[in-house]
């Protein structure tokens, strides 16, 4: 009888549950690893503490352990022995695929990057995942040393040897834009871990107009934004803030233009909601509002649509078809424009606002009930053969 050959894959990634300041991207990994295919096995190597956070996560460190069936090795990064230790880990686990879930990151992915050139993993190909980090406003931060080591990762011929992981068409053009048409591609939306249905919709604890934002509280998301157009609102709302101040400066900046917003707003701002809480925390307002630089894919959107949670962001995620076909709103990324909107929105009718947020949900479940492409790792491994028998 013939044996079937398992693939083994290893996702080198900075933050893994139960890690969740990181956001989307954690839960998408996370999501990724719980839906392989059963011919492969699947291990992570990360670190052991949260974003932001010095204190250990409560795991076994530097140890290989079961997380929801997948082999996980919490690293504890703090000197060039263990790391090293970490990547000897890696390539004991001799995998097939490494998947990389950064470009820019020194740590998961610059190093591991350039141990995979010199032949420290034995063979194994690299998926790399850029997650959005090739779009015009994430390039132009700190650009002089991301431009430096673009340089570097083209000179060692790195663009042609590792597969791109898109999420997105428009991320797709991103990475041909910075590294020509001969790369190779493979397209797939994250994966999430949501259930198919929307939630029902429950009242909300007072008649006012509710909005939410629900994020890394760094200048790429845009809290300044609503904070700013909140200003020119003439009329009552409510507004909650929720997420990790990633960024002590940044969220100086928010406190002080929240400072200036007028009293017949209620502001409030609360700290980071656990994964399996967000859906629950978003089923309680009436939309969420994301200003954002950019998404690659935007993990929060699917979670407030889930929540029957409208929403409204700017048109530079992969989410504006689904939101202008009635899941929520799509605004030009200024205070002018998130201002008129908002002065609109919260003179709206309860009824209406009822309308938009079931119009949520069926987006939702639209889109939660379209046929997936195959699992990403195994387009990558397709593309890996077809590459060899070309």
């Amino acid at each position: 009888m013939q044996m079937t050959t398992t693939y083994r894959v290893v996702a080198i990634v900075p933050f893994y549950p139960p890690a969740f300041n990181g956001g989307g991207p954690i839960r998408s990994i996370h999501a990724m690893a719980q839906l392989a295919p059963k011919d492969m096995t699947v291990s992570v190597l990360t670190g052991d503490r949260d974003l932001g956070a010095e204190e250990r996560l409560p795991v076994v460190a530097n140890a290989w352990v079961k997380k929801d069936g997948v082999d996980v090795y919490y690293a504890t990064i703090g000197s060039w022995l263990g790391y090293m230790h970490a990547m000897r880990e890696v390539r004991r686990k001799r995998p097939n695929l490494i998947h990389l879930n950064s470009f820019m990151n020194p740590l998961f992915s610059i190093i591991p990057l350039m141990l995979w050139r010199l032949g420290f993993f034995r063979g194994a190909k690299v998926l790399l995942a850029p997650r959005g980090e090739f779009g015009e406003g994430a390039l132009s931060r700190r650009a002089q040393k991301k431009r430096a080591y673009m340089r570097a990762f083209c000179l060692l011929g790195l663009p042609k040897r590792v597969i791109w992981h898109s999420t997105a068409p428009r991320e797709t053009a991103e990475i041909i834009q910075q590294w020509g048409d001969g790369v190779h591609i493979v397209e797939r939306g994250n994966d999430t871990l949501l259930p198919r249905h929307a939630r029902e919709i429950t009242d909300a604890p007072s008649n006012a107009f509710r909005a939410v934002f629900l994020g890394r509280i760094v200048e790429h998301k845009g809290l300044h934004i609503v904070l700013e157009a909140l200003k020119s609102v003439t009329v009552p709302l409510e507004f909650h803030v929720y997420g990790s101040r990633e960024q002590e400066a940044y969220f100086a900046e928010c406190q002080s233009r929240a400072a200036e917003i007028p009293r017949h707003i209620q502001l409030a701002f609360h700290g980071p909601v656990a994964p399996g809480d967000v859906v629950t925390v978003l089923s309680g307002y009436d939309v969420m509002l994301m200003p954002t630089a950019g998404e690659n894919f935007g993990h929060v959107i699917a979670e407030a649509l889930c929540a029957s949670c409208a929403v409204a962001t700017t048109p530079h995620t992969p989410w504006t078809p689904i939101l202008e076909g009635g899941g929520g709103l799509v605004i030009a990324r200024s205070a002018g424009a998130w201002a008129e909107e908002l002065q609109r929105l919260a003179t709206e009718p309860a009824a209406e606002r009822r309308l938009r947020r079931a119009a949520a949900g069926t987006a939702y479940e639209n889109w939660a009930k379209r046929t997936p492409d195959a699992h990403v790792w195994m387009l990558a491994r397709a593309a890996l053969a077809d590459s060899r028998t070309a």
